[in-house]
């Protein structure tokens, strides 16, 4: 996904410096095996992360009727992937999809239509020529492109981009001790946490803890952690491997074929 979004991006700058009406752009993201290499786990991810298109404030293109991730997924052949292509028409447009290429008109504007219905819609408030909108916004990268998209220098869009993102990570069964240190650390970084209350008055030797914290200070956490006593070193290893795995879909996807 990482590869279609810098894709769209320059395609998108490019158009801007040739002069073409950026406003008239509709995006695909080229779902489908253009090539021999292309396995069904591109689609897949670009499925999962469909709505990091929407940061180009452009309309989205889904062109997946009967493609072939879901006859590989479904083992089904082209004249039998309605029933899948339905299934991932909905999804597309739950996650922003805005067209929707198919070969099944009627049931497909059925899904469509459930989809719409029961997706949230964007917190926008207006008044005159002012408008405050919700950025929805789940990939770091994605905040970049937002700030150069608003005249933010990249350097400055860099220096940002680890800031941008809140997380939430659930530590578990972990002493009270540590869950106390690791309350006072990220606390010392800008982040919060918390833990049972038994746990504050040391009431309980075991507690289950929330880490609140930009990716920033999370990874300065686990920096900090490395270097203390008790387990805080393996926790700050485990905290660190799911906060990169979080967005690394290969591993998330690595069982589909077994």
């Amino acid at each position: 996904m990482d590869a279609v979004m810098d894709s769209l991006e320059a395609i998108i700058e490019l158009c801007e410096g040739k002069g073409i009406d950026t406003d008239r752009l509709i995006l695909d993201p080229a779902i489908g095996k253009w090539i021999p290499e292309k396995d069904p786990i591109y689609d897949l991810e670009t499925f999962d992360r469909f709505e990091r298109l929407q940061i180009f404030g452009k309309p989205v293109l889904a062109a997946l009727s009967r493609k072939s991730f879901i006859g590989e997924v479904l083992n089904k052949s082209a004249d039998e992937r309605l029933y899948g292509s339905l299934a991932a028409t909905a999804i597309a447009v739950h996650k922003g999809a805005h067209i929707i290429r198919t070969h099944d008109v009627a049931a497909t504007t059925d899904a469509v239509q459930i989809a719409e219905a029961i997706r949230g819609r964007i917190p926008c408030q207006e008044s005159d020529e002012r408008q405050v909108r919700m950025l929805e916004i789940t990939d770091p990268d994605d905040s970049v492109r937002v700030m150069k998209s608003l005249g933010v220098t990249s350097t400055g869009a860099q220096v940002m981009k680890n800031k941008s993102l809140l997380f939430n990570l659930l530590v578990c069964n972990i002493t009270t001790t540590e869950a106390l240190i690791i309350k006072q650390e990220i606390l010392a970084r800008g982040g919060d946490a918390c833990l049972e209350r038994n746990a504050i008055s040391h009431e309980t030797e075991n507690t289950d803890l929330i880490v609140m914290g930009t990716l920033l200070q999370l990874k300065k956490l686990v920096a900090k952690l490395q270097c203390q006593a008790r387990g805080l070193p393996q926790m700050a290893t485990m905290m660190d491997t799911v906060l990169d795995e979080y967005y690394d879909v290969k591993y998330r996807y690595s069982s589909w074929k077994s």
